[in-house]
């Protein structure tokens, strides 16, 4: 009998979900189209920049060094002034994003293997651009220089370090960002989900109605997580079929992939069913939630690296389980690693996971 209702229950659960056209529409848009949209807006990778050049010099060493600077994506030669005045004023109107200023014996200290400078400006309103251009402008500098002595002079004698770049070789922010964005979308849904479940029963008055009958209260709270989980698990093989177009490589096992997704939607759930506890309508429902989502979200260090932190906000990135979860699918996804190297992770999952479950069915069966 006691499985009987419990069934009842879930079936129930799953029914309303699939009969409402909103959350059907929620799921497929957090799981597909926005995983796409924020990959592609939130990617950090700076190109096409509107480059100037001042050349005093006119030599073939500048030259070099302009087609240098724009020989890759990241800047496009837009003009060349003859004077600082004239870069200045298109710099404010913002026709241009940086400024390369040539010396006039540039090419003359260059062949001689004196050092040689170089004026750069940059835009600084957007301070993520700019930080970026002038990383871009040292780097290719510092490439054209070593390019210039290995053609006019034998290299001295030392160690010559050979760079290799892992598990993503053209340092594109793309992948990560993929990957920061599915942690995202699957715990959205099951904070969302669970709560909304939960509110709903309370505000039609149909929770009244189930206190009267032989319903137990862990068959109910069974009944109103279960769905949510599935639903969960499952939406993450279209989101799986995204990343895929978007490039991610998938170099781990599945089967750790959904063991440890399971563990960080308990998480999840956890804070729905406790946002259920403490709202009695949808719309306080849905603004609790969102009131502990961001600061979840912002100590994940998908948006800002962690170590970039204050030390005491960098302690709090412990406790939140979107930081466990997209560390261990970016080395899942991109490295391959096994839970040989991932069961750091899962552990401090399943430590974040066990306390607020429990907590949460306290508070469920306080009210029940």
């Amino acid at each position: 009998m006691v499985r009987g209702r419990l069934y009842g229950l879930i079936a129930k659960e799953f029914a309303q979900m699939l009969r409402d056209p909103v959350v059907l529409f929620l799921i497929f848009w957090l799981t597909t189209v926005e995983v796409v949209m924020c990959t592609m807006a939130l990617g950090f990778d700076v190109k096409d920049l509107k480059l100037g050049v001042i050349d005093h010099d006119r030599s073939a060493a500048s030259r070099a060094l302009v087609r240098e600077l724009t020989s890759a994506d990241t800047f496009v030669l837009h003009d060349e002034f003859t004077s600082m005045r004239q870069a200045e004023s298109q710099l404010q109107r913002g026709a241009v994003d940086a400024v390369v200023e040539v010396p006039p014996d540039f090419g003359a200290r260059i062949a001689a293997g004196r050092r040689a400078s170089l004026g750069v400006v940059v835009d600084g309103s957007n301070a993520n651009v700019a930080s970026r251009a002038r990383a871009y402008i040292v780097e290719m500098t510092a490439s054209f220089t070593r390019e210039q002595l290995m053609g006019s002079m034998a290299m001295r004698a030392g160690v010559q370090p050979v760079v290799r770049v892992w598990y993503n070789p053209d340092l594109t922010n793309t992948r990560f960002m993929a990957l920061g964005m599915l942690a995202q979308a699957g715990f959205m849904l099951a904070v969302i989900l669970p709560a909304a479940g939960m509110v709903r029963e309370k505000q039609n008055g149909t929770l009244e109605q189930i206190r009267v009958t032989p319903i137990r209260a862990h068959e109910l709270f069974i009944g109103k997580v279960t769905p949510p989980i599935v639903i969960c698990l499952g939406s993450l093989f279209p989101t799986l079929l995204v990343l895929r177009l978007l490039g991610v490589p998938m170099n781990g096992s599945l089967t750790n992939l959904i063991g440890l997704d399971l563990l960080f939607l308990l998480s999840a759930v956890s804070i729905g069913v406790f946002v259920a506890t403490i709202t009695t309508t949808l719309q306080q429902a849905m603004l609790t939630s969102f009131f502990g989502l961001f600061p979840l979200l912002f100590l994940s260090g998908s948006i800002a690296p962690i170590e970039s932190m204050p030390a005491w906000l960098q302690l709090a990135t412990e406790i939140s389980p979107l930081r466990h979860f997209i560390e261990s699918i970016s080395g899942l996804f991109l490295k391959g690693a096994g839970i040989g190297e991932l069961w750091p992770h899962a552990i401090a999952l399943a430590a974040i996971s066990a306390p607020m479950f429990l907590t949460s069915w306290l508070l469920f069966r306080r009210q029940w």
